[in-house]
């Protein structure tokens, strides 16, 4: 069944835009009672937005908006925003940041705390608990009231409803990711109501219950070209996928938690191992895979790993791609909200008026995942001083993966090349001038061959998660010819040469080495960390960058002639890992509220 919508709107990131108009339709700033029924800001009551197929349209937007915005930072200084603007790649040190502190000093330090003013009380954390809910409340609002729309057929309403439940269904597999068991909430509430804190189990189970009815709407639905990037049946099958993943690994699947917590184990472990819940995520990961091919959604593999991988994380609406967040929205700088993971940060303060680019780059820690082209392992500079055509050389060397990543320092990016636009030494272009503390070399990963667009379409679920999702499960149950032959799917792509260890220790390193690689930026690297267990190894440390020397008085350098030798340095940053930082605090107001109690060490 092809569904196209009765609207004049031409695609989903059209409607986005759009938003700017009725952002406030179902109460994104506030949550009193009183917007239920009439907003005064845009005079729409419930009622009046869904009294036409077009209006509903705009709600069923910003539900995907909201609730896939999750781990994304947001280009605002107001609530929710992860700390001081940073990713997900940073607070996991893939990337490190190299002119603020705030990473080294409020968070990593501190361990994520819940008492300071940030975050109106929930501290610098990777989520901003209150609005969990209130974008799930808005998806409740939809479900509840589709059903009211004139110009929609009862067919299109079931649909919507089905979108609406795999987009809670991933929102609480969000949370369950970051806190453990949480309170499960069925339907829209009004402010004297509240719940419980539930179980992992319960939460894990709600889950799954979303994601079969979402499955089951979503059955033979495609969407027309007007429509892309709505939820299809993969969906919550992924979503059902991943939630069974986290269910597996080793933070969840425990006889004891992480720390001691009383009579609430229950809400921050599943208190038994079970290898059962392997299985049942190979299956589950099976059935996504299966779904793909019968629907055209699969590994883009044309023997091109360069054009290959690039295609898959670059460019909008390929067929490796299940899901993205494709809201815009527009803010200073290049790329919007997405701008804390451009190329080149532009705007995001200001020395007397001008424009300082001193954010981000790869860490070494991290480089050291991506191998040669031809699967060896790369040798680095040191501490003593190396020269710049060493450095030159070497990057030049690197697997496809790595070159449709980052840029290296004097280096036109490989992934646009010949474009002006992305040249290092074009005075409009984004990159400008390279900075000296910027990492091992800096991200580009989301813009293969983009012309002047700015803007990129956040992948939240590729084809290649699900198979190195069944490399991990098959490993743990110990069948490693399975294993196997679902990673060299993902190193084959990449253009790299079978794995062949079958050692379970040595076949896990190789599997989680590939996660990190594959899906460097793409906000997998920290939640894995923790539901590994892994945070001390992972995580904590001091994380290092390169250093260049610069040609005669050169402050900025760009062509290779500016640069005279590089070096390992430390970036100035010492990442602290605690036992508590397991899961992530809830936000103090809502613990003082009564109704839900914080996980343990906050």
């Amino acid at each position: 069944m092809v569904l196209k919508f009765n609207s004049n709107i031409s695609s989903m990131k059209k409607i986005s835009y759009l938003l700017t108009s009725i952002l406030i339709i179902i109460g994104i700033s506030s949550c009193k009672d009183a917007f239920i029924e009439k907003p005064a800001v845009t005079g729409l009551s419930v009622d009046e937005v869904f009294s036409s197929a077009k209006n509903a349209e705009g709600a069923i937007s910003l539900a995907y908006s909201y609730i896939l915005s999750s781990g994304l930072p947001i280009y605002s200084w107001t609530p929710p925003y992860l700390p001081y603007e940073a990713t997900e790649a940073i607070m996991g040190g893939e990337d490190v940041d190299s002119s603020w502190g705030y990473m080294k000093e409020n968070l990593v330090s501190s361990g994520m705390t819940a008492t300071d003013s940030y975050n109106n009380g929930a501290g610098l954390s990777d989520d901003y608990f209150p609005y969990n809910y209130k974008y799930i409340r808005h998806a409740f609002l939809v479900i509840e009231n589709i059903d009211k729309v004139p110009d929609m057929t009862l067919a299109e309403k079931e649909i919507v409803k089905g979108e609406m439940k795999g987009l809670i269904a991933f929102r609480y597999l969000e949370m369950m990711k970051r806190y453990g068991g949480v309170p499960l909430v069925k339907k829209t509430l009004t402010m004297v109501e509240s719940a419980p804190r539930a179980t992992v189990q319960e939460t894990l189970d709600y889950i799954l219950e979303l994601c079969e009815q979402s499955a089951v709407a979503l059955d033979n639905v495609v969407w027309s070209n007007d429509w892309m990037g709505r939820l299809t049946k993969g969906v919550p099958l992924a979503i059902k996928a991943e939630a069974l993943m986290y269910a597996a690994r080793p933070l969840f699947n425990s006889d004891e938690p992480y720390l001691p917590y009383g009579v609430n184990n229950d809400k921050i472990c599943l208190c038994e191992y079970k290898e059962s819940r392997w299985n049942d995520a190979i299956k589950a990961n099976l059935d996504v895979l299966k779904w793909g091919k019968e629907n055209g959604y699969e590994i883009i593999d044309t023997d091109n790993p360069f054009e290959d991988f690039g295609t898959a994380v670059g460019v909008p609406c390929n067929k490796e791609i299940l899901l993205a967040y494709k809201h815009q929205a527009v803010g200073q700088g290049p790329s919007g909200i997405y701008k804390n993971y451009c190329p080149n940060p532009l705007y995001i303060r200001s020395n007397g008026g001008t424009a300082l680019c001193e954010y981000r780059g790869m860490s070494y820690e991290m480089l050291l995942n991506f191998k040669k082209a031809d699967g060896s392992e790369q040798v680095w500079a040191g501490t003593e001083e190396r020269p710049y055509q060493e450095y030159y050389d070497k990057v030049h060397e690197m697997e496809p993966r790595f070159k449709a990543s980052v840029f290296a320092y004097g280096i036109n990016p490989w992934n646009n090349e010949g474009n002006d636009k992305w040249s290092i030494t074009n005075e409009s272009s984004w990159l400008k001038a390279n900075k000296n503390k910027q990492g091992c070399a800096r991200n580009i990963k989301f813009w293969y061959n983009t012309g002047n667009r700015e803007w990129f379409e956040f992948p939240i679920y590729r084809m290649a998660e699900f198979y190195l999702n069944l490399a991990e499960a098959y490993n743990e149950i110990g069948h490693s010819t399975e294993a196997l032959a679902n990673l060299n799917v993902i190193r084959n792509r990449a253009g790299l040469p079978d794995e062949t260890v079958t050692d379970y220790k040595l076949l896990q390193t190789s599997i989680r080495r590939e996660w990190a690689v594959e899906f460097y930026n793409e906000n997998q690297y920290y939640p894995h960390a923790r539901h590994w267990k892994e945070g001390e190894t992972m995580i904590a440390g001091t994380k290092h960058i390169f250093t260049f020397k610069f040609a005669g008085s050169l402050t900025d350098a760009r062509v290779p002639e500016d640069f005279i030798s590089y070096r390992l340095d430390e970036a100035a940053q010492k990442y602290v890992w605690l036992k508590k930082m397991y899961l992530s605090p809830i936000t103090l107001a809502e613990v003082n509220k009564g109704y839900i109690e914080q996980n343990p060490g906050y």
